[in-house]
């Protein structure tokens, strides 16, 4: 866990929206877009209440589950119970 006076590293990247400069609290991966601020509150609403959600199987359980990306098969989805489990 990260001590509360710690600063948080950013990272440097380009909006995969807009095309401007922005900076993210996580490695982007480069596997899946990512926005600057204002397109991702565009994207996802300001708390992400209203975002799109999709159906897909739980790899553990085989129960079902809801994620804000649509799955492609090519990693596991995990349900909410399930999902803490897998965590690093």
């Amino acid at each position: 866990m990260r001590d509360s006076n710690e600063e948080r590293q950013m990272f440097d990247v380009k909006c995969a929206e807009c095309g401007r400069d922005a900076k993210v609290p996580f490695q982007p991966s480069g596997d899946r877009p990512v926005y600057c601020n204002d397109c991702f509150k565009k994207q996802h609403g300001s708390r992400g209440g209203d975002r799109q959600m999709y159906d897909a199987t739980c790899a553990d359980c085989g129960g079902a589950a809801k994620v804000p990306f649509q799955p492609t098969g090519d990693r596991p989805v995990y349900c909410r119970d399930c999902f803490g489990k897998h965590r690093g």
